[in-house]
């Protein structure tokens, strides 16, 4: 992932966590421009400001980092309901999804 990638993901939290960037830039305590200029990439992100966006928009890191950050949790559903599974359905998943 390169940093235009990182920067496009927070724009796509703010999104989600339904706040622009003035009002993150605002709770961030920075100038009310200051996350739109990280995000045009006038400005260097460091981990530390990342990590405080996150918090600000309740986004878990691990979802930010995920390969697709859009169907995390779907993913992530997906994920808990194939570990439920005995191995027999697990295999009976896997030719399912194979045959289709």
């Amino acid at each position: 992932m390169d940093i235009k990638e990182i920067l496009s993901r927070i724009g796509y939290v703010r999104n989600q966590a339904n706040l622009s960037a003035r009002e993150v830039s605002l709770r961030m305590g920075m100038s009310p421009q200051y996350v739109a200029q990280l995000e045009s990439g006038r400005i260097v992100l460091t981990v530390e400001k990342l990590l405080q966006i996150l918090e600000i928009c309740e986004f878990p890191i691990d979802r930010f980092f995920s390969s697709n950050i859009a169907d995390y949790n779907t993913d992530k559903e997906l994920e808990s309901l194939i570990q439920g599974l005995n191995t027999n359905k697990k295999q009976n998943l896997i030719e399912f999804i194979k045959n289709k």
